[in-house]
């Protein structure tokens, strides 16, 4: 976090009075505010108690006997140098216009006060709903921790809840305010209706034998993980010769617009009214908007081990989070994950019973470390890699920052080249292996290229594991796939306080992480060239988290989902 002026310490309520506590110079002569993201609103607060160092709100007079409107709020302070940095703003735009450049930022005349880490993970209990008219009417406080700035604040979130006899009904006009939108989103609705519709009909005009397959993706294109272990087993036993008819289909329809995902749907709708089993490997749209026929058993197979990113229902409640009724989480008959201890992490993401989450191991894991397939690899990648032999590899894997697929990044700022370059030395070579969702290429100086190489077009990250002897992540859930490996593992984790706040995990990283935990690669070096690693953290996550039942978890799923009851 950025060191600012003021900072808010404490935020705490008696009533109807929200206590924020300040920590800073002069703040008697501060001016301070309630105000909305781009300041279009903003109501002065007088109330501040100079022994307490307390801004004390009403929450019920703000000001002229009103409440606040609908909308997301900061606590701001009025920036004293606003005037004059407005003045200088208007030189650097002559200047820029001059130079053809653009504009820089304008300067802001309310400022956001920063929370610590403290007051961040104390927001989650600060909620309030303030009911009237009996049950029929609420009002809703709501506190989140967000990033503005490189600075972490609060916002708290103000709404007027009307209660509901029809909570599956979608209200247009509360979705959007505006007149062409909700024409837009009703467009939108009609247009699914349709693809739903086109399914029931197809599938209850197909019949159901317990021959089709289909195995699908959104996000990911060719085959990959488990979905291709599956389909490999299938092929290595036969099945699709002689008793299963296969399909598949792979598109990244999350990366195309609204209306051409519609189109791809309505050619999907017809591909899998006619299946009997659907395996999915991650979040498919589709499937919130067409109600799955009883008869087809829709299966996820989820790309991931287990990692530290909240993800589904783990989520609800923030920004993105699944819909209550209307998910495609909900309609999985089977879940399968990689062991018992696991069963009720994604009964929670998925929000589905436990015992339909299926502890049949990954699939993609069968016979992963067998020693034939390890030295097969290995063997290749050092023909087309000759001067990687007699380095260790030292394996870089974070995941993605943002939002979404969309706005995913990677803050290459905090990255220290040099350093990295000096601690390789002639012992190692650093790898980068970037999240599918980050298209740019690692910025890597090329005066570093000869021991920091971007290898994020590799197609396979289970298979460099083969030849990497460290790894350093984050919050993904590469460890899972890793830790078989009982290798070193290092969780780079410089935005820990701030991720798990505004990102949300299922576990904390203090916690959980099986290995050493650094916050700077400076301590990122250190445990490296002192062989510091916390390696007995590892050990036991493969103990805590991997079952030792015999038999590929592939036959398990074949054998017990899609055969059973059937002749073979």
């Amino acid at each position: 976090m950025c060191d600012c002026e003021i900072k808010i310490i404490g935020i705490n309520w008696h009533n109807i009075y929200l206590h924020i506590q300040l920590q800073g110079n002069d703040l008697e002569k501060r001016q301070f505010a309630v105000a909305s993201d781009l300041d279009r609103y903003v109501y002065p607060v007088d109330a501040f108690d100079p022994a307490t160092n307390e801004l004390v709100l009403n929450i019920t007079n703000l000001g002229h006997q009103k409440m606040l409107e609908n909308g997301v709020w900061y606590i701001k302070y009025k920036n004293d140098e606003y005037p004059a940095q407005w003045d200088e703003y208007e030189k650097e735009c002559d200047a820029a216009l001059d130079a053809g450049e653009e504009e820089p930022a304008p300067p802001q005349e309310w400022l956001y006060i920063p929370i610590t880490f403290e007051v961040g993970y104390s927001l989650k209990e600060m909620d309030k709903v303030y009911r009237y008219s009996g049950t029929n009417y609420a009002y809703l406080f709501t506190f989140a921790a967000v990033s503005k700035k490189e600075e972490l604040v609060c916002a708290f979130t103000c709404t007027y809840m009307v209660k509901t006899n029809h909570p599956r009904k979608r209200y247009f006009h509360i979705e959007s305010p505006h007149f062409w939108a909700r024409q837009k989103k009703r467009l939108i609705w009609f247009l699914e209706v349709i693809i739903n519709a086109i399914y029931q009909i197809v599938s209850h005009l197909t019949p159901k034998d317990g021959t089709r397959v289909l195995l699908m993706s959104e996000t990911r294109a060719p085959i990959t993980g488990n979905l291709k272990a599956l389909d490999d087993r299938i092929k290595a036993r036969g099945l699709d010769q002689k008793t299963l008819k296969m399909s598949y289909w792979f598109k990244k329809t999350l990366a195309v617009n609204r209306f051409k995902i519609l189109l791809i749907w309505l050619r999907l709708a017809f591909i899998t009214a006619r299946q009997d089993y659907i395996f999915v490997d991650d979040y498919c749209p589709f499937f919130n908007n067409v109600k799955v026929n009883p008869k087809t058993k829709l299966i996820q197979v989820w790309h991931a081990g287990v990692g530290f990113k909240s993800v589904g229902y783990a989520r609800f409640g923030t920004k993105g989070t699944p819909k209550p009724f209307h998910c495609c989480h909900r309609q999985y008959d089977y879940a399968i994950v990689g062991g018992e201890s696991l069963r009720d992490v994604y009964a929670e993401v998925f929000g589905i019973d436990r015992e339909n989450c299926l502890p049949y191991g990954l699939m993609r894991l069968d016979n992963y470390l067998a020693p034939e397939r390890v030295e097969a690899f290995r063997s290749k990648f050092y023909e087309e890699h000759p001067d990687f032999i007699g380095k260790k590899i030292i394996l870089f894997a974070p995941t993605f920052r943002g939002a979404s697929q969309r706005t995913s990044y990677y803050p290459y700022d905090i990255i220290e080249w040099q350093g990295i370059y000096e601690m390789c030395g002639d012992e190692y070579l650093f790898l980068i292996k970037q999240h599918p969702f980050i298209k740019a290429p690692v910025p890597i100086d090329p005066a570093f290229s000869d021991r920091i190489i971007d290898f994020s077009d590799f197609p396979d990250i289970n298979e460099l594991f083969y030849v990497t002897d460290i790894l350093i992540t984050d919050y993904s859930s590469n460890i899972y796939e890793f830790s078989l490996h009982r290798k070193p593992i290092i969780f780079f984790v410089f935005d820990k306080e701030e991720y798990e706040l505004t990102r949300g995990v299922h576990r904390t990283i203090d916690e959980f992480a099986p290995g050493k935990i650094c916050k700077t690669f400076d301590e990122v070096a250190m445990a490296i060239l002192q062989n510091d690693f916390d390696i007995e953290k590892t050990y036991q996550f493969v103990r805590d988290n991997f079952d030792s039942s015999e038999g590929l978890s592939s036959d398990k799923v074949i054998d017990n989902i899609i055969l059973k009851g059937k002749k073979r």
